[in-house]
């Protein structure tokens, strides 16, 4: 067959058993928390331009080393997690939003956020 027929489908993302959703809307962002990992993924012509990237940014939960967390306000709030290799974001929310291992949120989703951010706290605690 051809270069591109009879493709197969392969789920590159599948979901993992214990694992929570939680969907940014208004970013186009959806996270993905489990036991494990930190799954951010990007969707939106914005987020492409803003960061480049397509597909998912999967970070090991026990190599973060910290985290920076804004308050939604007159802009959007982040939180961007820090791990040995990565760039930690001196620019405020500016160069956060470009950063592919911030996730930005506004007021609404600040529970989930809270949720991400205390399995991250626990990650480093219990390293």
């Amino acid at each position: 067959m051809g270069l591109f027929g009879n493709k197969e489908t392969v789920d590159l993302f599948p979901s993992v058993e214990g694992e929570k959703t939680f969907y940014i809307k208004k970013n186009k962002q959806t996270v993905r928390l489990d036991n494990n990992f930190l799954r951010i993924a990007r969707g939106g012509a914005a987020n492409a331009l803003l960061q480049g990237l397509d597909g998912e940014k999967t970070i090991l939960l026990n190599s973060i080393t910290g985290y920076q967390l804004k308050e939604p306000g007159a802009s959007v709030g982040y939180l961007q997690v820090n791990y040995p290799g990565s760039q930690d974001v001196k620019g405020g929310v500016f160069d956060a939003v470009k950063d592919e291992n911030t996730i930005t949120f506004l007021a609404e989703d600040k529970e989930n956020i809270l949720e991400v951010k205390r399995a991250i706290e626990a990650a480093i605690i219990n390293k």
